[in-house]
């Protein structure tokens, strides 16, 4: 089927504002459309995005010397020697990041981010991955793109439209790597959907743009409540209906039941407490875990005897087949201590911490018991896992109190190991005061980083060199929940 002729005579009719609202409506109310509201709106997203992606390309060709296909073809080989990346020559306003086969720009000001990978001298591929990275990026979301974040709030259920859009024959896959390119021409499109966009702020614009789309929900949202025909009304039920019952069969075919329940949550299905019970009951650790992170989201103290059940029949510490989950374990803790369900009870988990789980025990305690707190730091600044060293630290570097300072220093009194003081070393370079900075260049002057090889470095060396940044990216996560409790000082920590 050929699509563009359709999509550009729906884009012309909603360009034109000389039919009356009401008879507008009546005459798109039973014209067929393939697509869902979910799938037509981040079409007419991908089809703007189109135009981001040859952006991506020309900065790649132009402003950085790169031989495109030799990119698509040999990846990091294809790089330029030295730094790969940093302002982009000529549109300093822009950062360029060169990875793999791809590069991505990230702007200054708006913190818009384009990301791209390769596989041909075209930019016509997109990833989903990149795409729902473009959307998180967006302060100011336009037209479609608002669109598109109002229909899918949690972004990553972006991906039930892409696979519909596959299956409309709208996206064409690519048959080696994940992605997908429009199956057809967007020349004639493209400026009819710049000029709706540009008219976004018009009373009618998004109105008649719906319409032509079966998006009845949003039509019936922006209609006067005492102008909507009950067509319109029957239509946006019909529309509704239809996405529970297939989120809520995805949900059944136990594919991708974390996708379906964030989708079921979106759209404030009536029976997502159910799907909730049976996501917590569930063996599948993603269903679970999307399962606790809605609960959690809500504070509501109904779900405390399903969290506690599962906080003491499942194992977040990992198997021959599951990573380790302690930011989990902490998470449903943290949930029935601040909801105080049988109080007494639930504390007791802070005497038989997993190993996994020393950092996120320290913050917990630091709040609801405080004099377990500076154990539990010590403990996990000293343990052969990284995950405690590096949460423990990054806490830690978040306060940034004396007390703070000290425990991190005595992790380089006591070791001359590069490993064993990294995040501690890490964590005292961001507190930076001039104790600690006198300290730590001390003793890197003593024991200096040696590498086994010139030509290569072992996985624990680069390890080592991302530590400041695995620590930087601790903090990120644990700034929001650690900065309220700064003012907390832990027994003996004096």
């Amino acid at each position: 089927m050929q699509y563009a002729p359709e999509i550009i005579q729906r884009l012309q009719a909603a360009s034109e504002v000389d039919v009356p609202l009401d008879d507008f409506i009546k005459e798109w109310l039973d014209r067929p459309w393939p697509l869902t509201p979910w799938a037509s709106w981040t079409l007419f997203s991908l089809i703007r995005h189109r135009p981001r992606q040859e952006f991506v390309s020309q900065i790649v060709q132009q402003n950085l010397g790169v031989d495109q296909l030799n990119l698509a073809k040999q990846g990091y080989d294809a790089h330029p020697e030295g730094i790969n990346r940093g302002p982009v020559s000529g549109l300093p306003e822009w950062e360029y990041y060169l990875h793999g086969c791809g590069c991505s720009l990230t702007h200054q000001q708006t913190g818009v981010e384009i990301d791209v990978d390769f596989y041909d001298k075209t930019a016509d591929w997109i990833g989903l991955f990149f795409y729902q990275g473009f959307l998180k990026s967006l302060r100011q979301p336009e037209l479609c793109e608002a669109r598109v974040l109002a229909l899918h709030a949690s972004i990553e259920t972006v991906q039930f439209a892409f696979e519909e859009l596959q299956e409309q024959g709208f996206l064409e896959e690519n048959s080696e790597h994940h992605a997908s390119r429009l199956s057809f021409e967007i020349g004639k499109i493209l400026p009819l959907l710049e000029s709706l966009t540009e008219k976004h702020a018009e009373p009618e614009t998004m109105l008649r743009l719906a319409a032509v789309i079966g998006d009845w929900p949003l039509v019936e949202q922006l209609l006067n409540s005492g102008e909507i025909p009950p067509a319109v009304t029957a239509k946006a039920r019909q529309i509704i209906s239809a996405r529970k019952r297939f989120l809520a069969n995805e949900f059944e075919q136990n594919e991708n039941q974390s996708l379906a329940l964030q989708a079921l949550q979106e759209n404030q299905s009536p029976d997502l407490d159910d799907f909730l019970k049976r996501a917590l009951k569930s063996n599948n650790f993603s269903t679970l875990d999307t399962g606790l992170d809605l609960i959690v989201a809500t504070g509501d103290t109904r779900w405390c005897p399903l969290v506690s059940e599962v906080l003491q029949r499942v194992s977040f510490m990992g198997s021959a087949d599951e990573f380790p989950r302690p930011q989990k374990w902490a998470q449903c803790l943290e949930f029935l201590l601040r909801q105080e369900y049988e109080f007494d009870r639930t504390i007791e988990f802070l005497n038989h911490v997993p190993k996994y789980a020393l950092g996120e025990a320290a913050a917990i305690a630091l709040e609801f018991q405080p004099h377990l707190a500076l154990p539990l730091f010590r403990e996990a600044l000293r343990s052969s896992i990284p995950h405690n060293r590096e949460t423990a630290a990054a806490i830690l570097a978040i306060i940034g109190q004396p007390w703070c300072q000290r425990e991190l220093l005595q992790i380089l009194k006591e070791s001359t190991d590069q490993e064993a003081t990294s995040e501690s070393r890490a964590a005292l370079k961001i507190i930076w005061n001039l104790e600690s900075k006198a300290d730590v260049e001390n003793w890197e002057r003593v024991n200096p980083l040696q590498f086994e090889s010139d030509e290569h470095i072992t996985v624990v060396e680069a390890m080592l060199l991302q530590t400041p940044w695995y620590v930087k990216f601790e903090m990120d996560q644990w700034r929001d929940r650690v900065l309220p409790l700064r003012d907390i000082i832990p027994p003996d920590a004096e």
